[in-house]
Protein backbone atom coordinates (compact mmCIF):
# COMPACT_ATOMS: atom_id res chain seq x y z
CA UNK A 1 0.00 0.00 0.00
CA UNK A 2 1.29 3.27 -0.97
CA UNK A 3 1.87 6.20 1.83
CA UNK A 4 -0.89 8.54 -0.03
CA UNK A 5 -3.48 5.95 -0.13
CA UNK A 6 -2.48 5.14 3.88
CA UNK A 7 -2.90 8.37 4.16
CA UNK A 8 -6.44 8.84 2.57
CA UNK A 9 -7.39 5.52 4.73
CA UNK A 10 -6.01 7.12 7.87
CA UNK A 11 -8.30 10.49 7.22
CA UNK A 12 -11.46 8.52 6.16
CA UNK A 13 -13.04 7.89 9.59
CA UNK A 14 -10.88 10.55 11.11
CA UNK A 15 -12.25 13.95 12.50
CA UNK A 16 -9.95 16.40 11.25
CA UNK A 17 -9.81 20.04 12.51
CA UNK A 18 -7.69 23.26 10.46
CA UNK A 19 -7.45 25.49 14.35
CA UNK A 20 -6.91 28.39 12.36
CA UNK A 21 -8.75 29.78 8.86
CA UNK A 22 -10.50 33.20 7.25
CA UNK A 23 -13.47 31.20 5.25
CA UNK A 24 -16.12 33.61 7.01
CA UNK A 25 -14.06 36.84 6.75
CA UNK A 26 -13.46 35.88 2.86
CA UNK A 27 -17.21 34.89 2.73
CA UNK A 28 -18.85 37.46 4.45
CA UNK A 29 -16.09 39.89 2.48
CA UNK A 30 -17.26 38.65 -0.48
CA UNK A 31 -20.60 38.80 -0.29
CA UNK A 32 -20.77 34.71 -1.63
CA UNK A 33 -22.77 32.17 -0.49
CA UNK A 34 -20.80 29.98 2.45
CA UNK A 35 -21.24 26.89 0.54
CA UNK A 36 -19.69 28.08 -2.58
CA UNK A 37 -16.35 28.16 -3.76
CA UNK A 38 -14.88 31.74 -2.87
CA UNK A 39 -11.77 31.68 -5.04
CA UNK A 40 -9.19 31.61 -2.37
CA UNK A 41 -7.58 28.92 -0.65
CA UNK A 42 -10.24 27.94 1.55
CA UNK A 43 -13.76 27.17 1.16
CA UNK A 44 -16.42 24.55 2.09
CA UNK A 45 -15.85 22.79 -1.17
CA UNK A 46 -12.27 22.62 -0.66
CA UNK A 47 -12.62 21.60 2.61
CA UNK A 48 -15.10 18.72 1.31
CA UNK A 49 -12.30 17.83 -1.01
CA UNK A 50 -9.29 18.12 1.29
CA UNK A 51 -11.01 15.80 3.79
CA UNK A 52 -11.59 18.81 6.62
CA UNK A 53 -14.49 18.11 9.20
CA UNK A 54 -13.91 21.89 11.02
CA UNK A 55 -12.18 25.13 10.70
CA UNK A 56 -12.16 27.32 13.38
CA UNK A 57 -13.41 30.19 11.23
CA UNK A 58 -11.35 33.52 13.05
CA UNK A 59 -13.30 36.77 12.14
CA UNK A 60 -10.10 39.19 11.93
CA UNK A 61 -11.95 42.87 12.85
CA UNK A 62 -9.15 44.85 13.85
CA UNK A 63 -9.77 48.52 15.66
CA UNK A 64 -8.46 51.63 13.73
CA UNK A 65 -7.85 53.10 16.92
CA UNK A 66 -5.31 51.16 17.85
CA UNK A 67 -2.69 52.39 14.96
CA UNK A 68 -3.18 49.68 12.33
CA UNK A 69 -4.69 51.05 8.58
CA UNK A 70 -7.02 47.93 8.07
CA UNK A 71 -9.02 48.58 10.89
CA UNK A 72 -12.71 49.40 11.53
CA UNK A 73 -14.08 52.76 13.24
CA UNK A 74 -16.97 50.55 14.56
CA UNK A 75 -15.23 46.61 15.04
CA UNK A 76 -18.11 45.63 17.52
CA UNK A 77 -20.80 46.38 14.42
CA UNK A 78 -18.64 45.44 11.91
CA UNK A 79 -18.14 42.24 13.31
CA UNK A 80 -21.85 41.84 14.21
CA UNK A 81 -22.74 41.88 10.80
CA UNK A 82 -20.19 39.27 10.10
CA UNK A 83 -22.37 37.26 12.62
CA UNK A 84 -25.78 37.97 11.23
CA UNK A 85 -24.10 36.96 7.63
CA UNK A 86 -23.28 33.23 9.11
CA UNK A 87 -26.94 32.77 11.00
CA UNK A 88 -28.53 34.30 7.58
CA UNK A 89 -26.88 31.89 5.07
CA UNK A 90 -27.09 28.61 7.61
CA UNK A 91 -31.11 29.74 7.84
CA UNK A 92 -31.11 29.32 4.05
CA UNK A 93 -29.53 26.86 1.29
CA UNK A 94 -25.83 26.73 3.15
CA UNK A 95 -27.54 24.88 6.22
CA UNK A 96 -27.69 22.25 4.01
CA UNK A 97 -23.82 21.85 3.65
CA UNK A 98 -22.52 23.63 7.20
CA UNK A 99 -23.31 23.62 10.58
CA UNK A 100 -22.32 26.18 13.17
CA UNK A 101 -20.65 24.16 16.01
CA UNK A 102 -20.77 25.52 19.45
CA UNK A 103 -20.16 22.24 21.31
CA UNK A 104 -17.69 18.79 19.75
CA UNK A 105 -20.57 17.13 19.66
CA UNK A 106 -21.71 19.46 16.36
CA UNK A 107 -18.51 18.88 14.93
CA UNK A 108 -18.60 14.97 15.20
CA UNK A 109 -21.92 15.28 14.25
CA UNK A 110 -21.20 17.22 11.07
CA UNK A 111 -18.93 14.63 10.49
CA UNK A 112 -21.57 12.05 10.80
CA UNK A 113 -23.41 14.43 7.91
CA UNK A 114 -21.26 14.65 5.61
CA UNK A 115 -21.08 18.33 6.69
CA UNK A 116 -18.60 21.13 6.94
CA UNK A 117 -18.65 22.72 10.80
CA UNK A 118 -17.55 26.08 11.37
CA UNK A 119 -15.84 27.14 14.79
CA UNK A 120 -16.77 30.59 15.13
CA UNK A 121 -13.89 32.55 16.27
CA UNK A 122 -12.44 35.97 16.78
CA UNK A 123 -8.92 37.04 16.05
CA UNK A 124 -7.96 40.04 18.09
CA UNK A 125 -10.01 40.74 20.34
CA UNK A 126 -10.22 44.51 19.67
CA UNK A 127 -13.44 44.79 19.13
CA UNK A 128 -14.50 43.70 22.74
CA UNK A 129 -13.14 46.59 24.24
CA UNK A 130 -12.78 44.47 27.63
CA UNK A 131 -16.19 44.78 27.99
CA UNK A 132 -18.22 41.62 29.40
CA UNK A 133 -21.54 42.48 27.82
CA UNK A 134 -19.68 42.30 24.26
CA UNK A 135 -18.14 38.82 25.10
CA UNK A 136 -21.38 37.36 25.94
CA UNK A 137 -23.53 38.47 23.47
CA UNK A 138 -21.23 36.86 20.73
CA UNK A 139 -21.28 33.82 22.84
CA UNK A 140 -25.09 33.78 22.32
CA UNK A 141 -24.98 34.33 18.78
CA UNK A 142 -22.11 31.65 18.60
CA UNK A 143 -18.80 32.66 19.45
CA UNK A 144 -16.50 30.36 21.04
CA UNK A 145 -12.86 31.30 20.43
CA UNK A 146 -11.18 34.66 21.13
CA UNK A 147 -7.39 35.16 20.25
CA UNK A 148 -6.87 38.18 22.54
CA UNK A 149 -4.27 40.08 20.56
CA UNK A 150 -3.20 39.89 17.16
CA UNK A 151 -1.16 43.61 16.15
CA UNK A 152 -0.84 46.09 18.79
CA UNK A 153 -2.56 46.92 21.96
CA UNK A 154 -6.02 46.56 22.81
CA UNK A 155 -8.10 46.63 26.22
CA UNK A 156 -6.86 42.92 27.25
CA UNK A 157 -3.18 42.32 26.35
CA UNK A 158 0.01 43.25 24.03
CA UNK A 159 0.62 41.80 20.74
CA UNK A 160 4.34 40.91 19.57
CA UNK A 161 3.85 43.35 16.98
CA UNK A 162 2.62 47.26 17.24
CA UNK A 163 1.37 50.11 15.16
CA UNK A 164 3.88 53.34 15.22
CA UNK A 165 2.77 56.26 12.70
CA UNK A 166 1.21 53.66 10.52
CA UNK A 167 4.26 51.61 10.48
CA UNK A 168 4.71 47.99 12.31
CA UNK A 169 7.53 47.34 14.57
CA UNK A 170 8.16 44.78 17.27
CA UNK A 171 7.07 45.58 20.83
CA UNK A 172 10.31 46.74 22.51
CA UNK A 173 10.17 45.48 26.38
CA UNK A 174 11.64 47.62 28.98
CA UNK A 175 11.17 51.03 25.62
CA UNK A 176 7.15 50.13 25.39
CA UNK A 177 4.87 50.35 28.39
CA UNK A 178 4.30 47.00 30.28
CA UNK A 179 3.19 44.39 28.00
CA UNK A 180 0.72 42.34 30.72
CA UNK A 181 -2.54 41.20 30.76
CA UNK A 182 -4.73 44.03 31.99
CA UNK A 183 -7.40 44.24 34.64
CA UNK A 184 -10.32 43.79 31.60
CA UNK A 185 -7.88 41.20 30.21
CA UNK A 186 -8.44 39.28 33.57
CA UNK A 187 -12.12 39.48 33.66
CA UNK A 188 -12.36 38.47 29.72
CA UNK A 189 -10.03 35.51 30.32
CA UNK A 190 -12.42 34.51 33.67
CA UNK A 191 -15.47 34.55 31.79
CA UNK A 192 -14.34 32.84 28.75
CA UNK A 193 -13.65 30.17 30.99
CA UNK A 194 -17.21 30.19 32.79
CA UNK A 195 -19.09 30.35 29.48
CA UNK A 196 -16.98 27.85 27.76
CA UNK A 197 -14.96 29.48 24.96
CA UNK A 198 -11.35 28.57 23.43
CA UNK A 199 -8.40 31.01 25.25
CA UNK A 200 -5.87 31.58 22.23
CA UNK A 201 -2.31 32.98 23.55
CA UNK A 202 -1.43 33.33 19.69
CA UNK A 203 0.63 36.66 18.99
CA UNK A 204 0.88 37.51 22.94
CA UNK A 205 4.17 39.75 24.39
CA UNK A 206 5.30 37.15 26.38
CA UNK A 207 4.30 39.21 29.62
CA UNK A 208 0.53 38.87 28.48
CA UNK A 209 0.96 35.18 27.43
CA UNK A 210 2.06 34.16 30.97
CA UNK A 211 -0.08 36.21 32.68
CA UNK A 212 -3.10 34.89 30.49
CA UNK A 213 -1.83 31.01 31.53
CA UNK A 214 -2.04 31.94 35.77
CA UNK A 215 -5.73 33.63 34.75
CA UNK A 216 -7.02 30.62 32.95
CA UNK A 217 -8.23 27.47 34.72
CA UNK A 218 -9.00 26.09 31.26
CA UNK A 219 -6.52 24.65 28.53
CA UNK A 220 -5.46 27.09 26.44
CA UNK A 221 -4.88 26.87 22.24
CA UNK A 222 -2.10 28.67 20.05
CA UNK A 223 -4.01 28.29 17.22
CA UNK A 224 -1.28 29.24 14.50
CA UNK A 225 1.80 29.72 16.20
CA UNK A 226 5.61 28.23 15.70
CA UNK A 227 8.62 27.05 17.37
CA UNK A 228 11.18 29.94 18.46
CA UNK A 229 13.41 27.54 18.55
CA UNK A 230 13.88 26.52 14.67
CA UNK A 231 13.31 30.32 13.86
CA UNK A 232 14.10 32.75 16.14
CA UNK A 233 11.41 35.87 16.05
CA UNK A 234 9.31 37.29 17.98
CA UNK A 235 6.10 36.11 17.20
CA UNK A 236 6.98 32.47 17.65
CA UNK A 237 6.66 30.37 21.10
CA UNK A 238 9.53 29.29 23.27
CA UNK A 239 9.98 25.68 24.27
CA UNK A 240 8.99 27.08 27.65
CA UNK A 241 5.54 28.72 26.00
CA UNK A 242 4.93 25.31 24.32
CA UNK A 243 5.26 23.21 27.28
CA UNK A 244 3.15 25.65 29.42
CA UNK A 245 0.32 25.51 26.98
CA UNK A 246 0.45 21.92 26.94
CA UNK A 247 0.88 21.91 30.61
CA UNK A 248 -2.82 23.35 30.96
CA UNK A 249 -4.52 20.51 28.56
CA UNK A 250 -4.36 22.66 25.64
CA UNK A 251 -2.30 22.52 22.14
CA UNK A 252 0.00 24.61 19.85
CA UNK A 253 -0.94 24.34 16.13
CA UNK A 254 1.72 25.62 13.73
CA UNK A 255 0.99 26.83 10.20
CA UNK A 256 2.87 26.63 6.69
CA UNK A 257 2.30 30.54 6.64
CA UNK A 258 5.21 32.11 8.87
CA UNK A 259 3.82 34.60 11.67
CA UNK A 260 6.97 36.75 10.94
CA UNK A 261 9.50 38.93 10.93
CA UNK A 262 11.29 36.33 9.46
CA UNK A 263 12.68 35.52 5.86
CA UNK A 264 10.95 31.74 6.00
CA UNK A 265 8.83 30.96 3.15
CA UNK A 266 5.22 29.49 3.40
CA UNK A 267 5.24 25.37 2.53
CA UNK A 268 3.89 22.43 4.16
CA UNK A 269 7.81 21.37 4.92
CA UNK A 270 8.03 24.07 6.57
CA UNK A 271 4.84 23.05 8.99
CA UNK A 272 5.87 19.82 9.02
CA UNK A 273 9.09 20.70 10.33
CA UNK A 274 7.66 22.69 13.69
CA UNK A 275 4.95 19.82 13.88
CA UNK A 276 7.37 17.58 14.66
CA UNK A 277 9.71 19.49 16.73
CA UNK A 278 6.90 20.11 18.94
CA UNK A 279 5.52 16.26 19.06
CA UNK A 280 9.02 15.99 20.17
CA UNK A 281 9.14 18.33 22.60
CA UNK A 282 5.27 17.41 24.28
CA UNK A 283 4.23 14.54 22.97
CA UNK A 284 1.86 14.42 19.60
CA UNK A 285 -1.89 14.61 22.54
CA UNK A 286 -0.77 18.75 22.50
CA UNK A 287 0.08 19.32 18.75
CA UNK A 288 -2.12 20.23 15.51
CA UNK A 289 -1.83 22.28 12.70
CA UNK A 290 -3.92 25.78 11.65
CA UNK A 291 -3.42 26.95 7.93
CA UNK A 292 -3.90 30.98 8.41
CA UNK A 293 -5.60 30.27 5.18
CA UNK A 294 -7.17 33.48 3.93
CA UNK A 295 -7.39 35.17 0.55
CA UNK A 296 -3.92 34.49 -0.04
CA UNK A 297 -3.75 33.11 -3.79
CA UNK A 298 -0.62 34.97 -4.62
CA UNK A 299 1.66 33.15 -1.88
CA UNK A 300 -0.07 29.09 -1.64
CA UNK A 301 2.71 27.64 0.91
CA UNK A 302 4.99 25.28 -1.33
CA UNK A 303 2.56 21.36 -0.94
CA UNK A 304 0.09 22.98 0.95
CA UNK A 305 -1.76 25.34 -1.75
CA UNK A 306 -4.92 25.32 -0.36
CA UNK A 307 -7.23 23.31 2.01
CA UNK A 308 -8.35 20.61 -0.35
CA UNK A 309 -4.41 19.61 -0.18
CA UNK A 310 -4.69 19.07 3.74
CA UNK A 311 -4.10 14.88 2.71
CA UNK A 312 -0.60 16.05 1.64
CA UNK A 313 -0.18 16.65 5.65
CA UNK A 314 -1.14 13.40 6.82
CA UNK A 315 1.19 12.15 3.60
CA UNK A 316 4.04 14.17 5.27
CA UNK A 317 3.40 12.82 8.78
CA UNK A 318 3.32 9.51 7.56
CA UNK A 319 7.25 10.06 5.93
CA UNK A 320 8.21 11.20 9.23
CA UNK A 321 7.30 7.91 10.49
CA UNK A 322 4.13 8.86 12.23
CA UNK A 323 1.97 6.47 13.27
CA UNK A 324 -1.66 6.15 12.37
CA UNK A 325 -3.17 6.80 15.96
CA UNK A 326 -0.83 10.34 16.37
CA UNK A 327 -1.84 10.93 12.99
CA UNK A 328 -5.41 11.08 13.56
CA UNK A 329 -4.51 12.82 16.91
CA UNK A 330 -2.44 15.74 15.30
CA UNK A 331 -4.95 16.14 11.90
CA UNK A 332 -8.28 16.58 14.60
CA UNK A 333 -8.40 14.85 17.51
CA UNK A 334 -6.53 16.77 19.85
CA UNK A 335 -8.69 19.72 19.05
CA UNK A 336 -11.93 17.70 19.16
CA UNK A 337 -11.03 16.45 22.79
CA UNK A 338 -9.91 19.94 23.87
CA UNK A 339 -12.96 21.79 22.54
CA UNK A 340 -14.96 19.16 23.99
CA UNK A 341 -13.35 20.07 27.85
CA UNK A 342 -13.90 23.81 26.74
CA UNK A 343 -16.51 24.34 25.51
CA UNK A 344 -18.86 20.99 26.01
Amino acid sequence: MTSTLSAETILRDSIVVDAHGHMLDMAANSRRRLHESLGGLTDVPLMRAGGVTAQLTACWMPDVRIGGPHGSRQPFRDLMRMVDYVHRELDGEAGDHVVLARTAGDIEGAAAGSKAALVLGLEGGDALRGELGRLRELYEAGLRHVCLVHEGRNAMGVAAQVWEDSTMRVYEPGIDPPGGLSDAGRRIVREMNRLGMLVDVTHMVEESFWETLEVSSAPVVASHGNARSLRDTVRYLTNEQIGAVAETGGMVCPSPFPLGPTRERPSLEMMLRHVDYMVRLVGPDHVGFGTDFLDQTGARPAGFGDIGETPRVAEGLLELGYAAGEIRQIMGGNFLRVFRRVAG
